[in-house]
């Protein structure tokens, strides 16, 4: 039984010293760049023997590794928990959609700052850029194409490219995260009335486009109405 105990402890305190090494290495990623980041910084940082670290990861590469993956699965898990099925409208959903993914990709300092890293460090880490692609944005996409598409068929919204594209719906809010990350408190927005704005644009075009082709089906059919 006491050993049963010191083994559950044992766990315990490797499994704190892996997420405190982890918190370390992500501050001077963030801070540094992969490149100029030092494992002596991290463990400074961490406040523990440059050696342990080795005793959770490999090598440097192995903890940026950790630390991306390590960011990605809580959007990941959020964007997954978007619901597919919805018995309100077409406008409510996609707005919950979009609002729900924005505060998670941009309202969030952690996740862009792992769009930062991934920008920077795409190049010799593309498969931590395609981890991201394959468990956040497509299933955001996919999610995003599901919604529009009941939109299209419940005439709520109308069937232009977005339908084809539907990342398109998402480029506001990428705009926002390469803006704060260009500039940051100097020209910086507010990001809580930029979310607002951009729903508001982003649904306004869809119900105009619905619109506009309802117009134009009546129009067409006005016209051919025998004199």
């Amino acid at each position: 039984m006491k050993s049963t105990k010191q083994a559950g402890r044992k766990r315990s305190q490797q499994a704190e010293r892996h997420a405190q090494i982890l918190d370390a290495a992500f501050e001077v990623f963030a801070a540094n760049g992969y490149d100029a980041a030092r494992m002596d910084d991290v463990a400074k940082r961490a406040n523990i023997a440059k050696g342990t670290i080795f005793l959770h990861f490999r090598d440097k590469k192995a903890l940026f590794r950790a630390v991306l993956c390590r960011l990605i699965h809580p959007v990941q898990a959020d964007v997954e928990a978007q619901p597919l099925q919805f018995a309100g409208g077409s406008q409510i959903a996609l707005r919950d959609l979009l609002s729900r993914l924005y505060v998670e990709i941009v309202e969030n300092k952690k996740a862009r700052a792992l769009l930062r890293l991934l920008i920077a460090e795409g190049e010799r880490f593309p498969e931590l850029s395609e981890n991201f692609y394959q468990e956040i944005i497509a299933p955001g996409a996919t999610a995003i194409g599901f919604v529009v598409e009941k939109g299209i068929a419940s005439g709520e919204f109308s069937a232009t490219a977005v339908k084809s594209f539907p990342q398109i719906l998402a480029a506001p809010a990428i705009l926002a995260v390469v803006w704060t990350l260009l500039f940051g408190k100097r020209h910086g927005v507010d990001l809580e009335a930029y979310r607002e704005a951009y729903l508001d644009f982003v649904l306004r075009g869809l119900r105009a486009a619905a619109r506009t082709n309802a117009s134009k089906e009546a129009t067409v059919l006005r016209e051919g109405e025998p004199a």
